[in-house]
């Protein structure tokens, strides 16, 4: 049997398992009010502590399939508690499409990256079946979403605008299949979702580029994915190195050989938040297996890699086959040089850069949404976004000033689990992952 007549197959289970009832508990608070103007969420939030991540220097010149040794080794007391999460979480019917993957890991992710990912998983003593899965979280559906579940959005109702713009049909966007199979509603429509234990509540990113009044651009970008603590301990800042200089220093997890997030110092900054829900699963493989696509983060590393200066990486970001939709937040170090790149599977669609000419161009914020639609009433993080940039004001921004907007809620939330604040012309890279 060829492997696409596999994947049918293993689509059709997955169909069983999407819509067979589910006997998960469901949140006890209130659906009909929206996360972002719920109370006990901004207390929660306000509870949380901050740690410094761990910092590593990896040299390009070394051999990929030993260069992330002098990292791991740091992070094996973690392994146990990795595996736990990992195979709790890996749907059992994508495993052959893992394996198929885990087999052939340098056809698929290239010599490089795969050589990465067998040498880490190695070095960590883990199948790298189960480091395949680990750089595919972003796009693993059942990791942050689900048909009930979805990883940049609150619960979501029938025939929110938000929704309709990004699902038209609403095949997918307000849970139709939970609803088929008899998921339970509250008054006004909205789906009381069945949640993992780890992930009760909204999963969303927000990123800001701003330019100050003296023309310097900064860029500040919270990442929530819902991520038990095990894997948020994970997560490092890595500067690589080629001859003995530093080429970019990136942020993500040991083990995930892509970036959530990254600079070349006194020239850019890149940031990634996902966008269109993040796809469908099997489509996501799909693309993977047909295409040879590479991930927006490993998208972003390799741009990160080869790109010098603010044009060339916006160029580079806004083409290449990815194998899932996603923005790109770029800052630069002249005024004007700062875009969000809206990317499909194949292009950017949308640029949309700072423009001093325009009311409020200074700034960009970005949340999951395209800005010309707008964003579920279950999920505006966009206006509160927004107000906080403008009450702070392009005369009060700087590095703290920005850091405070976000800190604000409901950009920042309890499932925010990394915040990163950069300035590429002053080398300015910091990073803060959150815990409680």
């Amino acid at each position: 049997m060829s492997v696409f007549l596999q994947l049918e197959k293993w689509r059709r289970s997955a169909l069983v398992l999407c819509i067979a009832p589910s006997s998960a508990s469901v949140p006890t608070s209130s659906a009909s009010v929206p996360w972002t103007l719920d109370p006990s969420w901004s207390t929660r939030t306000a509870n949380r502590t901050g740690l410094s991540v761990p910092s590593f220097t990896l040299s390009l010149d070394d051999d990929p399939s030993r260069r992330w040794d002098s990292a791991a080794k740091h992070f094996t007391h973690l392994v146990p508690a990795i595996m736990d999460y990992l195979k709790s979480e890996v749907p059992a019917w994508s495993l052959p499409i893992l394996e198929v993957i885990g087999a052939s890991v340098r056809t698929y992710f290239g010599d490089e990256y795969g050589a990465e990912m067998k040498g880490v998983a190695k070095a960590l003593g883990i199948d790298v079946g189960y480091i395949v899965f680990l750089n595919l979280i972003m796009q693993i559906e059942e990791v942050g979403i689900n048909c009930s579940n979805w990883n940049t959005t609150g619960p979501t109702q029938k025939d929110d605008p938000g929704c309709k713009d990004i699902d038209p049909s609403q095949s997918f966007c307000y849970c139709k299949h939970a609803a088929v199979a008899g998921a339970k509603f509250e008054s006004g429509g909205s789906l009381l979702i069945k949640r993992h234990k780890a992930m009760e509540g909204p999963g969303a990113c927000t990123s800001v580029v701003a330019q100050d009044a003296s023309g310097a651009i900064l860029h500040g970008r919270n990442l929530d994915w819902n991520l038990p603590e095990a894997l948020r301990h994970l997560v490092a800042d890595i500067t690589f190195t080629r001859g003995g200089k530093p080429v970019f220093t990136g942020t993500g997890a040991v083990g995930f050989v892509g970036f959530f997030n990254g600079m070349v110092g006194g020239e850019w900054s890149g940031s990634i938040n996902a966008r269109g829900k993040g796809g469908k699963l099997l489509t996501n493989l799909l693309q993977a297996l047909r295409h040879k696509s590479t991930t927006p983060s490993m998208h972003l590393r390799s741009v990160l890699t080869s790109s010098p200066d603010f044009a060339s990486a916006v160029a580079a970001l806004s083409l290449g086959e990815q194998i899932d939709e996603n923005y790109f937040i770029v800052a630069g170090i002249a005024p004007g040089e700062g875009a969000v790149l809206a990317r499909s599977r194949h292009a950017a669609i949308d640029t949309w850069r700072l423009n001093a000419s325009e009311p409020n161009g200074w700034y960009r914020l970005q949340t999951n949404y395209d800005r010309t639609n707008p964003v579920p009433v279950s999920d505006d993080r966009r206006t509160p976004g927004n107000a906080a940039m403008l009450a702070m004001g392009q005369a009060g921004l700087a590095v703290e000033p920005l850091r405070a907007v976000m800190h604000h809620f409901p950009t920042f939330n309890p499932h925010t689990d990394y915040t990163g604040l950069f300035v590429p012309k002053k080398s300015y890279y910091n990073s803060t992952v959150w815990m409680g």
